[in-house]
């Protein structure tokens, strides 16, 4: 198949659909140079305040693209939330996007304040949060070990899943979701990354020392396992 380069298409699209936008990138896996054959442009448009925001899913010139577009403040304000769940989605796609357009200087404000938010680290967990963490990967250890045949590969994704994310967070490190968990904790730990990686592959074969062991190693970081004696009060609700 042959296509135009990426960065044409993304800034031919951005250019005919927002000619009056204030900032503009083209992330992703694309500009990464770790493209696939599936994989997609990434862009994110920040239009001026009154235009509707949202995300789009589309084709353009054979390329799969991801449009993202906000306002400043919703563009703000999703960095934030972003940041608060220790996902940094938002922040990424700025901090490691190609500038399509910038006007004003706005592009170049937005990719520093993003690219510090990176640097600084999500904040540590509180006291409640760990707790809840701890609990949560006893619990499904103890799951994990009695787990029937066919439900045990279903709980062995949510222990990598919680046991990556505690040593994630514990060593305030971004998260990630799905292939990006992963990528987050091979960044931080390459050793660490690849020992889950084989430990889920043979949990999914019927073999789950492995992870039990992976999963018990990072709550040792933690302070060790926590079922017995976890509370948690429910949230307020409005009057």
């Amino acid at each position: 198949m042959t296509r135009p380069p990426a960065l044409a298409t993304a800034a031919t699209l951005v250019h005919r659909r927002f000619p009056d936008c204030l900032a503009a990138f083209m992330a992703g896996s694309v500009v990464r140079g770790e493209a696939t054959a599936t994989s997609d442009l990434d862009i994110m448009v920040i239009t001026p305040d009154g235009q509707p925001s949202g995300r789009e899913s589309l084709l353009v010139d054979d390329w799969p693209v991801e449009l993202f577009v906000h306002t400043l403040a919703v563009h703000r304000y999703f960095s934030q939330h972003d940041a608060a769940r220790r996902m940094p989605s938002t922040p990424r796609m700025v901090c490691e996007g190609v500038v399509i357009v910038d006007r004003d200087g706005l592009a170049g404000q937005l990719k520093e304040e993003a690219c510090a938010l990176l640097a600084s680290g999500p904040a540590p967990l509180s006291a409640d949060e760990l707790a809840a963490a701890r609990y949560f990967v006893s619990d499904l250890m103890d799951d994990l070990i009695d787990a029937r045949p066919d439900e045990a590969p279903f709980i062995a994704g949510e222990l990598a899943h919680n046991a990556a994310t505690l040593i994630l967070d514990l060593n305030r490190q971004w998260r990630g979701r799905g292939k990006w968990l992963l990528r987050a904790l091979r960044q931080f730990n390459p050793a660490q990354a690849n020992r889950l990686a084989a430990a889920l592959h043979a949990a999914n074969t019927g073999d789950t020392a492995a992870l039990l062991a992976f999963a018990n190693d990072a709550l040792a970081l933690a302070g060790g396992r926590l079922w017995a004696g976890y509370h948690a009060s429910a949230p307020e609700l409005p009057q």
